[in-house]
């Protein structure tokens, strides 16, 4: 039976809807929400939604449409009408969404994307590139989703399709900078026949907005991105401008150590299912959105093989 790698089915809704609800209490008053009263009146690419408040909402706003089928989609606020009745005027046609929908305005979807980011550090997407024409040579261009702040190779198959397979040293090739500016793949010694390489990139979200991380870490992110909204609310409501968590100091009758205290819990949840340590994840190295690609691991060893216990820093040099 032949086993295949599943990307995930799970929406940037499902996922904000999650974290709404694990950070309700104490981040409700940041969460603008509307219901919308009636059904939806297209005109001119524009939807209009009678609503039961805009309170919070105003023109150019990123928002939400909530109505548990999917038909929800993400769009912006195009005008907020208070007179003679509340009205919430949304980019595009969304006549189809049902009467009750909740239209939301949430802080929380910009650290969704940073939990993607700190999640990827650790369990990266696996894509395979295999040159679309080959020509022998040394240098190779890079699979046109290549990070250079990210991705790393895990190993390069060569000669291909052979029984066990055959990969080369990761001494015997290399990422650089060509004169052109242009990262490019080189190798020891000339190629005469086509390549494999398997290598990763960060996760994220397809253009139907479903994310390509398996389900089965859907909570995962979902407590990483509770973690750090909450601290995001520690840093805004705190005396001090750090949003790190120090148990030791937590005064749990104050309203920003709870957000810490909090943040810490799904840190560790986190942590516990990634198999990390929690110190991993609640320190400042984790509050650039971007992760060099000398933090991915490796998983191939000295005759390019793979395994789990050697690291590659796949060195990046000049020409």
């Amino acid at each position: 039976m032949e086993l295949i790698k599943l990307l995930g089915s799970k929406t940037k809704i499902q996922f904000l809807n999650a974290i709404d609800l694990k950070v309700k209490d104490l981040a409700g008053e940041l969460v603008k929400t509307a219901l919308t009263t009636g059904a939806g009146t297209h005109a001119a690419g524009i939807t209009t939604f009678a609503v039961d408040s805009i309170k919070g909402f105003t023109a150019g706003d990123e928002i939400y449409i909530y109505d548990g089928t999917s038909n929800s989609a993400f769009t912006t606020v195009n005008a907020v009408i208070s007179t003679p009745s509340k009205q919430l005027k949304l980019n595009g046609d969304h006549s189809a969404i049902l009467t009750g929908a909740s239209i939301k305005k949430n802080e929380a979807i910009e650290h969704l994307d940073e939990a993607i980011n700190i999640y990827s550090k650790y369990r990266p997407l696996e894509r395979n590139f295999k040159p679309e024409t080959f020509a022998a040579g040394y240098s190779f261009d890079l699979p046109s989703n290549w990070e250079i702040d990210f991705s790393g190779i895990i190993s390069i198959e060569h000669p291909i399709d052979s029984v066990p397979a055959v990969y080369i040293d990761k001494r015997d090739y290399e990422i650089y900078l060509n004169d052109s500016n242009a990262y490019k793949l080189r190798f020891k010694s000339s190629l005469a026949s086509t390549f494999r390489m398997l290598y990763t990139i960060r996760h994220s979200f397809n253009v139907q907005n479903v994310i390509s991380a398996p389900d089965s870490d859907f909570h995962c992110i979902c407590n990483l991105a509770s973690a750090k909204y909450l601290l995001a609310m520690a840093s805004r409501y705190g005396q001090s401008s750090s949003a790190l968590i120090n148990a030791d100091s937590v005064n749990y009758d104050n309203k920003t150590d709870q957000y810490r205290r909090l943040a810490k819990v799904y840190f560790g949840q986190a942590a516990n299912w990634l198999g990390i340590s929690v110190s991993d994840l609640d320190g400042t190295d984790l509050e650039q959105s971007s992760v060099a690609s000398s933090q991915i691991l490796d998983i191939s060893n000295s005759d390019g093989k793979p395994t789990l216990l050697h690291s590659n820093l796949n060195p990046i040099i000049n020409n």
